[in-house]
């Protein structure tokens, strides 16, 4: 079997086709530049975010705060430019996209 970039990866044991994916990079990066040419449009109204699919509370927060007084637009830009993968971001319901789930719960002191 050969090794390297160009290895058919459906050769390999234990992969199925189905996990395979043929074009990541063709289908990631029109999706970045798309999300990046709305946030700069219209960020502060969130269309990026609806173009990920997100909660109508989301556009709702931002349109009544002009997107975080364009702190929120700005660094949901630089999120969907220097991001590797922006499957993290599709169907996110939370205003602050990139913040993450909390492991343990809040408990009162």
């Amino acid at each position: 079997m050969a090794a390297g970039p160009y290895q058919d990866r459906s050769l390999l044991p234990g992969v199925l086709p189905a996990e395979i994916d043929l074009a990541p990079s063709s289908r990631r990066e029109p999706q970045r530049l798309v999300a990046a040419t709305l946030t700069l449009a219209v960020g502060a109204f969130a269309a990026h975010r609806l173009y990920f699919g997100t909660d109508v509370k989301v556009p709702i927060a931002y349109g009544l705060t002009f997107g975080g007084f364009g702190v929120l637009v700005l660094i949901d830009l630089a999120h969907i430019l220097f991001t590797k993968d922006l499957k993290a971001y599709m169907n996110n319901s939370k205003v602050l996209m990139w913040s993450s789930e909390r492991s343990d719960p809040l408990t009162p002191p």
